[in-house]
């Protein structure tokens, strides 16, 4: 048996179906909002690159000032080693900035030991040369 339909079996919606997002009215700004803020946030990049660069001018500067020290105290350690009967040598390794203590025999002049040794020092020469490689930005 087919049983018909009537009006009273049909229903209309008045609400839309449940997960139908309905559409919101879109905010549009206008070219001037957005150029605004586009000056805003240009304005403020300019300003921190010109706090940047003074301190990292600021930076170089003490770093040139502490290898000045650096190199002043290494000439102080060698002429007070030198008015004992001591076998020190101190030094600066250029290559890898790392400061090196020979020791040595007074009476022959030969080197006896030398801190850090030789195989560390190649390694750091080694890892510097890898800085670019390893890491985006060289020291």
């Amino acid at each position: 048996m087919v049983k018909s339909m009537t009006s009273s079996d049909m229903s209309i919606r008045s609400a839309p179906p449940v997960g139908v997002a309905q559409a919101k009215p879109t905010v549009q700004t206008s070219a001037t909002e957005s150029q605004v803020k586009i000056d805003v946030v240009k304005t403020a990049a300019q300003d921190l690159g010109r706090e940047l660069a003074s301190r990292k001018g600021e930076s170089i500067g003490q770093l040139s000032e502490t290898a000045a020290k650096l190199d002043k105290s290494i000439e102080v350690l060698n002429a007070a080693v030198k008015k004992v009967p001591t076998a020190l040598h101190f030094s600066k390794d250029e290559s890898s900035r790392r400061f090196i203590v020979q020791v040595t025999d007074t009476n022959s002049g030969e080197v006896i030991r030398t801190l850090p040794g030789d195989a560390v020092l190649r390694m750091s020469k080694q890892l510097d040369s890898l800085k670019g490689v390893l890491f985006d930005d060289t020291f």
